[in-house]
């Protein structure tokens, strides 16, 4: 369960003599006094309870000793915590010093001394750098958030972040020293130089000593002015002070009186700095009119019916200018988004036209290839359809050469029957055998004519024929194995021909595809370039407008204030008070505060180029050291330097980084807590952002920007907001990071978090209190103010949100300070 506060007991402490309790409840707890009864001293007291020191002691603005009541000789705080804890300190003055004892009970165990704070730190999971970065909120804590500059933003951020423990190691690098050294170094290194340097300044050695005199003159000047200016200073805020005494009641008009005056000066000064002397409402109605027209002639140019219609609805007037811009440039936006989806488009295409081109590169490669093999053939594939068209195809070939081969192997077998038969025919007619040496049959006459017979047709030989047919089919034979060689090239070269027609026809799809692209992107191309032309001139005229709607709520306010500070100086003067004569003092005041810090800027340059002159005339001729044994000396300082730098520039990127990653455990928070805490309908949301810049040797520098969000989406950073709208936005930060940390604590404390605001600032502040409880962000708040119009607010706020609040008013008289607890406050 977390820990809220019950019950705070003080003896003797700061304003409070003798002992005085406190009850807290859950809810709002209103501490209520004017200046000086000690509103701030209570929760000084809880923050000693709990840590066992307080921040104006470890800022060194007070001493320990301080904490104890002028009267007494010591002070006790007791601290009853919710889950049983109750935590007592004592300090005793001793001479000169202080001894301090306490004790705590934490879980039904006692602890004393020096075990109590590590034990408290432990149970509630914040140490006390860290309750003072968010459990304790301040005037100081919001107006460096509110009011701010980016720079003040962004030191104070990093300080509720911890990071200024990194910041204290930077500054703990001994670099200014070194750079002294440095710096003297290289002027007496350069003392030979600075005769001439000096001279062409000041003319001659002894004007430069003469400036010198000059210099210590003017300073002594200066010095008395800021003592007499110091003096001045001081007399006006007791004169005002004097003026002052005696009237009671007056706190917070006067709060507001001077408040109002300052902004109403501030507004004039914003005003006549940006030059803008007026500014009209019917010329910035005019102008919204003209734009209202063409922006719906361009969404009709590119289609976009429903927006135009829309835009085209839009009524005009001098009372609501501020929205219909707001509804004009979100229906403008998108025009935006449309060419931004052009871009794309482009890019889409671009990337397709360049795999396109690839592709045709690749194919007209291919194509080339082919068609240099087919060159290469051709000429075999002449060779060839020649065979074919002399002896056909090798088919009829591999035919002709089996029908000749069997032609010519029976020829060969008559020729050698023939050729055997007419030997033994002649044998037998030769040797007139009686018997046929074959058969052995008797051989007659007619026999012996029928071979002789014979023998005249055997000796016809079919030599010549053989011959002839051997030869056409060596022919044949010799133009088959050609043909066969020439068939493979053949038909590569056809299948060739054929992926080539392929590649062609591929080629010619994706140049057509090329054209029709690149057309595209022309078109594309065009409508890109007549939206950025008009996106960027629109954009530019709209933020002229709302520069001037801007300008315009200012003036409006700046009357506001005009009507606000008569009617409070009106009421000043009601209760006797001279305005003329106390806002008098009020602009001396201002005056001599910003001539003190002239004249201590115009000192500050002086003692500077005092030191530097005076060094430098020291330096020249009287150097005895050896120049070489101040180069080496110089050269080391200087590498040392440089690494210093390094770990300058780390210390700083890791500072970075962390920045970084604590927006990304917190920007979500702010976002879901600033919808909880405001109520309307014109912002929907906030959220913060750090931007990163590299600075080179210097290191990496971040800045944090807090924004809110107008219904679309459009980012409107914290200063162009309205004072309400920046405290909520405040307000969401510190919860987001009160929640994103892992602590116990279940209460908030806030110190005069608004000193001097309007009403409906005070309102709003209210109203964002309530709902602090009311949504369950946190369960206990307790709140010291001094303005009666933010107590009301608080008690009206709490009674309409039916939320739990209670009363602790404070009052001094004379040197004594009472508490009086109303637990139902009745207005």
């Amino acid at each position: 369960m977390r820990i809220r506060i019950n019950e705070l007991i003080i003896r003797d402490f700061r304003g409070f003599m003798g002992e005085n309790r406190i009850s807290f409840n859950d809810g709002i707890n209103i501490i209520h006094g004017p200046v000086g009864s000690g509103k701030t001293s209570i929760v000084q007291s809880i923050e000693y309870a709990l840590y066992g020191t307080q921040l104006e002691v470890k800022e060194r603005v007070s001493k320990l000793t301080d904490l104890i009541n002028e009267e007494a000789n010591s002070l006790l705080v007791k601290l009853v915590l919710t889950n049983g804890i109750e935590v007592i300190r004592e300090l005793k003055k001793s001479g000169e010093n202080v001894r301090e004892s306490s004790s705590a009970i934490i879980n039904g165990i006692r602890y004393k001394d020096d075990e109590v704070t590590s034990k408290i730190i432990e149970t509630l999971g914040v140490d006390d750098d860290d309750f003072e970065r968010f459990v304790l909120v301040t005037h100081r804590t919001l107006e460096a958030l509110v009011y701010g500059s980016v720079t003040k933003r962004s030191l104070f951020i990093d300080k509720l972040f911890g990071l200024e423990i990194l910041d204290n190691l930077n500054r703990s690098l001994p670099m200014s020293q070194i750079e002294d050294l440095i710096n003297k170094l290289r002027q007496r290194l350069a003392s030979v130089k600075e005769l001439p340097e000096i001279i062409v300044k000041y003319g001659s050695i002894e004007r430069a000593q003469g400036k010198v005199n000059e210099l210590r003159e003017e300073i002594e000047k200066l010095r008395k002015e800021e003592e007499e200016l110091s003096n001045a200073y001081n007399n006006l805020l007791r004169k005002r002070e004097e003026l002052l005494k005696g009237f009671r009641g007056i706190e917070d008009i006067y709060s507001n009186y001077i408040a109002t005056r300052i902004r109403r000066e501030n507004l004039e000064q914003e005003l006549e700095k940006a030059g803008i002397k007026e500014v009209n409402e019917t010329s910035i109605r005019l102008r919204l009119e003209r734009l209202r027209d063409l922006l719906i002639e361009k969404l009709e140019e590119f289609a976009l019916v429903k927006e135009a219609d829309d835009v085209s609805k839009l009524v005009i007037t001098n009372d609501n200018l501020s929205e219909v811009t707001e509804k004009v440039y979100n229906a403008f936006e998108g025009l935006a988004r449309l060419k931004d989806k052009f871009i794309e488009d482009k890019e889409y295409l671009s990337n397709i036209r360049n795999d396109l081109e690839l592709q045709s590169e690749s194919l007209k490669a291919s194509l080339k290839e082919l068609e240099s093999r087919i060159s290469q053939e051709e000429p075999r594939v002449r060779e060839y359809k020649a065979l074919v068209n002399k002896y056909g195809e090798p088919v009829k070939i591999r035919r002709d050469v089996e029908e000749f081969r069997r032609r010519l192997e029976r020829l060969s077998v008559e020729e050698g029957f023939r050729s055997s038969l007419l030997n033994v025919l002649q044998y037998i007619l030769s040797n007139h055998e009686e018997r046929c040496p074959v058969c052995n049959k008797s051989l007659s006459e007619e026999d012996y004519e029928n071979i002789k017979r014979r023998i005249e047709e055997l000796s016809r030989s079919r030599n010549d024929e053989i011959e002839d047919m051997k030869n056409k089919l060596n022919e044949l034979e010799r133009v088959l194995t050609n043909m066969e060689t020439l068939l493979p090239i053949v038909n590569d070269y056809e299948a060739t021909i054929e992926r080539s027609r392929d590649i062609r026809s591929r080629l010619e799809t994706v140049l057509s595809k090329l054209e029709t692209i690149e057309k595209s992107i022309r078109d594309i191309d065009r409508r890109i370039q007549t939206l950025t032309r008009f996106v960027d001139e629109f954009r530019a005229e709209v933020d002229e407008i709302d520069k001037e709607i801007s300008y315009l709520r200012r003036y409006r306010e700046l009357n506001s204030l005009r009507r606000q500070e008569e009617e409070l100086r009106q009421q000043l003067s009601n209760l006797g008070i001279d305005t003329r004569a106390i806002t008098g003092i009020e602009d001396q005041i201002r005056y001599i505060d910003e001539r003190l810090t002239q004249v201590r800027a115009k000192l500050s340059d002086d003692s500077a180029e005092l030191s530097r002159l005076e060094l430098a005339l020291s330096s020249i001729g009287f150097d005895k050291e050896d120049p070489s044994t101040l180069r080496k000396r110089l050269d080391f300082l200087e590498d040392f330097y440089n690494k210093l730098t390094r770990i300058r520039a780390g210390i700083r990127d890791v500072q970075a980084r962390v920045r970084d990653e604590m927006i990304k455990i917190v920007r979500d928070n702010v976002g879901s807590i600033f919808e909880m805490l405001y109520p309307y309908d014109d912002l929907e949301g906030a959220g913060i952002e750090v931007t990163v810049k590299d600075k080179g040797i210097i290191g990496i520098v971040s800045e944090y920007t807090l924004y809110a969000f107008r219904p679309g989406g459009r980012k409107v950073t914290i200063s162009r907001l309205s004072d309400g709208q920046r405290l909520t936005i405040a307000l969401s930060f510190l919860l987001s990071v009160y929640r994103a940390t892992n602590h116990n604590i279940d209460f908030l404390l806030m110190d005069e978090p608004i000193p001097y605001v309007d009403e409906n600032i005070r309102r709003a502040f209210a109203s964002l209190l309530t709902r602090f409880i009311s949504e369950g962000l946190i369960n206990q708040v307790i709140i010291t103010t001094q303005s009666e119009g933010l107590v009301n607010d608080i008690v009206n706020a709490a009674r309409e949100a039916n939320v739990r609040y209670s009363m602790i008013k404070l009052i001094k008289e004379e040197n004594k300070r009472r508490i009086v607890q109303i637990t139902d406050y009745d207005m």
